[in-house]
Protein backbone atom coordinates (compact mmCIF):
# COMPACT_ATOMS: atom_id res chain seq x y z
CA UNK A 1 0.00 0.00 0.00
CA UNK A 2 1.27 3.53 -1.00
CA UNK A 3 0.73 6.24 0.24
CA UNK A 4 -0.04 9.24 -2.06
CA UNK A 5 -0.47 12.56 -1.46
CA UNK A 6 -2.96 15.20 -3.51
CA UNK A 7 -2.34 18.72 -3.38
CA UNK A 8 -4.53 20.82 -5.39
CA UNK A 9 -7.16 24.03 -5.45
CA UNK A 10 -9.94 24.59 -7.19
CA UNK A 11 -11.70 27.62 -8.77
CA UNK A 12 -15.34 26.32 -9.77
CA UNK A 13 -14.84 22.67 -8.48
CA UNK A 14 -13.42 20.91 -11.53
CA UNK A 15 -9.80 20.10 -9.98
CA UNK A 16 -11.65 19.05 -6.88
CA UNK A 17 -14.04 16.75 -9.01
CA UNK A 18 -10.75 15.52 -10.91
CA UNK A 19 -9.06 15.16 -7.23
CA UNK A 20 -12.04 13.19 -6.01
CA UNK A 21 -12.56 10.61 -8.69
CA UNK A 22 -8.61 10.20 -8.48
CA UNK A 23 -9.17 9.68 -4.50
CA UNK A 24 -11.93 6.97 -5.64
CA UNK A 25 -9.84 5.16 -7.69
CA UNK A 26 -6.55 4.77 -5.60
CA UNK A 27 -8.68 3.78 -2.66
CA UNK A 28 -10.22 1.12 -4.83
CA UNK A 29 -6.76 -0.26 -5.66
CA UNK A 30 -5.78 -0.18 -1.94
CA UNK A 31 -3.59 2.81 -1.42
CA UNK A 32 -3.97 5.55 1.59
CA UNK A 33 -5.05 8.93 0.10
CA UNK A 34 -4.39 12.50 1.05
CA UNK A 35 -5.67 15.29 -0.48
CA UNK A 36 -4.91 18.66 0.80
CA UNK A 37 -5.68 21.99 -0.12
CA UNK A 38 -2.51 24.62 -0.51
CA UNK A 39 -3.31 25.61 3.20
CA UNK A 40 -3.10 22.28 4.55
CA UNK A 41 0.09 21.25 2.84
CA UNK A 42 2.68 20.16 5.12
CA UNK A 43 6.13 19.52 3.77
CA UNK A 44 7.02 16.51 6.01
CA UNK A 45 3.91 14.89 3.86
CA UNK A 46 4.77 15.53 0.84
CA UNK A 47 8.14 14.12 1.71
CA UNK A 48 7.14 11.20 3.36
CA UNK A 49 4.69 10.40 0.45
CA UNK A 50 5.23 7.44 -2.08
CA UNK A 51 3.79 9.44 -4.69
CA UNK A 52 3.26 13.22 -5.28
CA UNK A 53 0.05 14.61 -6.92
CA UNK A 54 0.57 18.39 -7.52
CA UNK A 55 -2.47 20.21 -9.83
CA UNK A 56 -4.98 23.03 -10.37
CA UNK A 57 -7.12 24.90 -12.96
CA UNK A 58 -5.37 27.16 -15.41
CA UNK A 59 -6.67 30.78 -15.15
CA UNK A 60 -5.89 33.77 -17.71
CA UNK A 61 -3.01 31.18 -18.95
CA UNK A 62 -1.80 30.66 -15.93
CA UNK A 63 -1.79 29.02 -12.24
CA UNK A 64 -3.46 30.16 -9.75
CA UNK A 65 -2.09 31.85 -7.10
CA UNK A 66 -2.57 30.00 -4.23
CA UNK A 67 -0.70 26.75 -6.38
CA UNK A 68 2.06 29.09 -7.09
CA UNK A 69 2.64 29.22 -2.76
CA UNK A 70 2.19 25.81 -2.84
CA UNK A 71 5.40 25.28 -5.23
CA UNK A 72 7.30 28.25 -3.48
CA UNK A 73 6.77 26.14 -0.22
CA UNK A 74 7.95 23.05 -1.73
CA UNK A 75 11.37 24.54 -2.98
CA UNK A 76 12.48 23.84 0.56
CA UNK A 77 11.38 20.17 0.54
CA UNK A 78 13.76 17.10 -0.65
CA UNK A 79 11.72 15.53 -3.36
CA UNK A 80 14.34 14.41 -5.52
CA UNK A 81 13.95 11.86 -7.41
CA UNK A 82 10.35 11.28 -5.79
CA UNK A 83 7.73 9.72 -8.07
CA UNK A 84 4.90 12.04 -9.07
CA UNK A 85 2.79 13.36 -11.63
CA UNK A 86 1.03 16.76 -12.07
CA UNK A 87 -2.75 17.71 -13.49
CA UNK A 88 -4.53 20.40 -14.55
CA UNK A 89 -8.26 21.50 -15.20
CA UNK A 90 -9.27 24.07 -17.61
CA UNK A 91 -11.99 25.57 -19.51
CA UNK A 92 -9.93 27.07 -22.65
CA UNK A 93 -6.13 26.55 -22.20
CA UNK A 94 -4.78 24.58 -19.69
CA UNK A 95 -0.95 26.07 -19.25
CA UNK A 96 -1.23 25.67 -15.35
CA UNK A 97 0.21 21.92 -16.25
CA UNK A 98 3.45 22.79 -17.64
CA UNK A 99 3.93 25.12 -14.87
CA UNK A 100 3.42 22.69 -12.49
CA UNK A 101 5.46 19.72 -14.53
CA UNK A 102 8.28 22.07 -15.32
CA UNK A 103 8.57 22.64 -11.70
CA UNK A 104 8.24 19.09 -10.25
CA UNK A 105 10.73 17.98 -12.85
CA UNK A 106 13.32 20.90 -13.26
CA UNK A 107 13.49 22.46 -9.71
CA UNK A 108 12.55 19.56 -7.51
CA UNK A 109 14.38 17.22 -9.45
CA UNK A 110 11.26 14.86 -9.19
CA UNK A 111 10.63 11.55 -11.22
CA UNK A 112 7.58 12.19 -13.16
CA UNK A 113 6.57 8.66 -14.02
CA UNK A 114 3.60 9.37 -16.11
CA UNK A 115 2.75 11.87 -18.37
CA UNK A 116 0.31 14.73 -17.09
CA UNK A 117 -2.95 15.53 -17.64
CA UNK A 118 -5.10 18.59 -18.62
CA UNK A 119 -9.15 17.79 -17.86
CA UNK A 120 -11.88 19.78 -19.54
CA UNK A 121 -13.78 21.83 -17.29
CA UNK A 122 -17.31 19.68 -17.04
CA UNK A 123 -19.90 19.48 -14.72
CA UNK A 124 -20.42 15.15 -14.95
CA UNK A 125 -18.64 12.90 -13.42
CA UNK A 126 -18.83 9.90 -15.69
CA UNK A 127 -16.64 12.50 -18.37
CA UNK A 128 -14.21 13.17 -15.66
CA UNK A 129 -14.08 9.32 -14.55
CA UNK A 130 -13.17 8.67 -18.13
CA UNK A 131 -10.74 11.11 -18.68
CA UNK A 132 -8.64 10.05 -15.02
CA UNK A 133 -9.29 6.26 -15.07
CA UNK A 134 -6.46 6.12 -17.74
CA UNK A 135 -4.04 8.69 -15.95
CA UNK A 136 -4.66 6.41 -12.85
CA UNK A 137 -4.00 3.39 -14.19
CA UNK A 138 -0.66 4.40 -15.42
CA UNK A 139 0.10 5.89 -11.94
CA UNK A 140 -0.51 2.05 -10.05
CA UNK A 141 1.42 0.37 -12.96
CA UNK A 142 4.12 2.04 -11.53
CA UNK A 143 3.71 1.59 -7.51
Amino acid sequence: MAKIVIVFDSLRGNTKRVVDVMSELFSAAGHEIKAVKPKEAEVADMEAADFLLLGGPTYHKDLINTMKQVLFKLEKADLKGKPGAAFASFGWSGESLGIVEDTMKNLYEMNLVVEGIKIKQTPLAAKIKKDVEPFVRKILETL
